[in-house]
């Protein structure tokens, strides 16, 4: 029998029938329920079944799941840009097509059925929030039978497609204009949790005073916990101390910044004319702290729009040929530093 015998016999249309089994939108679910019904019922199990294969195609094709890695939650229940981020990767998702679904995994529990769990969404492919992730968390991750691009961490040992932002190149500008400020005995505060963008802000510092001749002085490295509240304590601890202070700091993160500064002025100095203050990631409180805070930003839109990009890009070359050889890419997103009132040339400083 034809489709369209089929279609007179259901008393629908030959489009509408040819809409239903091959899963095309403008078919209301009552009559695409009904017709698929009495197909089973007359034994046309073939043309379900097509239906479906084509329904989840339709579905793989239009979906990439967000996965955000929880190590300890610490750091991405304070990330300053997620809702941002979010907004970026839909926006850019839906330019392709696609709609994002959002899913978490928590190293807490078994993390490989997690995995799996993935691997039956029929997604088209993986953006995998790896901010939090260390570099043997990934080894989970081969598991997974759709391709990926892991953001916010690089991953520079290991083969897989990355979309990050360079952290290096933060602190580096952030060294750059202390030292054009005069500044030369320049600290930095560090988060006590551990993730791969502080290691690189840090590397950054590092070998920026080496750049500019330098030195780097341990004394002042200080490690305090990460959220305003802790690092205005622990900084508070510190001057209470005596510990031995630069000129200038920059923190792993704006969070430290904001409580070092209260911490500075609840002990009496004042930011920037006794001690100058330079945070990371240019979050939207900054420029409402007094005095306004100099941070080196990070473009989180386009770090969204970068991500989408890659993943559609590595679907796409997957699809045209599967036995090709994909190769990695790693891509890299610039910063600036935007100047506000916390730093202050060191001439007119008033620790030496």
């Amino acid at each position: 029998m034809t489709n369209r015998e089929l279609a007179h016999m259901l008393k629908i249309s030959p489009a509408t029938f040819s809409m239903i089994i091959n899963n095309k939108p403008g078919i209301s679910s009552k009559t695409r329920e009904r017709v698929l019904h009495q197909l089973g019922e007359m034994g046309y199990d073939n043309l379900i079944k097509s239906a479906q294969q084509e329904q989840q195609a339709f579905v793989q094709q239009q979906m990439l799941c967000f996965v955000v890695y929880l190590r300890h939650g610490r750091v991405l229940n304070q990330h300053p840009f997620f809702l941002l981020l979010m907004e970026s990767i839909e926006a850019q998702a839906r330019k392709f097509g696609y709609y994002i679904m959002m899913r978490t995994i928590d190293s807490h529990s078994p993390v490989r059925p997690q995995i799996e769990s993935l691997n039956q969404m029929n997604a088209s492919g993986v953006i995998l929030f790896a901010t939090e992730m260390l570099e043997e968390d990934i080894e989970y991750f081969s598991g997974l039978t759709i391709p990926y691009v892991a953001i916010d961490n690089d991953f520079s040992h290991l083969n897989i497609n990355t979309v990050s932002i360079n952290n290096q190149l933060g602190t580096h500008q952030a060294i750059e204009y202390l030292v054009h400020q005069g500044h030369q005995a320049i600290g930095y505060l560090q988060s006590e949790d551990y993730i791969s963008s502080f290691g690189e802000r840090e590397r950054g510092y590092k070998e920026a005073l080496a750049r500019f001749g330098l030195e780097l002085d341990p004394r002042y490295i200080y490690r305090v916990r990460y959220a305003e509240e802790s690092s205005y304590l622990d900084i508070s601890a510190l001057l209470r101390e005596n510990v031995p202070l630069p000129t200038a700091f920059v923190c792993d993160d704006d969070t430290i910044a904001v409580g070092a500064l209260r911490a500075f002025q609840a002990a009496g100095l004042r930011v920037p004319e006794d001690i100058s203050l330079i945070g990371f990631n240019d979050r939207p409180n900054t420029s409402l702290t007094q005095p306004p805070l100099t941070s080196v930003n990070v473009p989180r839109y386009s770090f969204g729009t970068a991500a989408v990009d890659a993943i559609v890009s590595l679907i796409g070359k997957i699809k045209n040929d599967p036995s090709a050889i994909v190769r990695t890419t790693k891509t890299r997103i610039g910063t600036q530093l935007t100047v506000r009132g916390s730093v202050r040339p060191v001439t007119d400083a008033g620790i030496n």
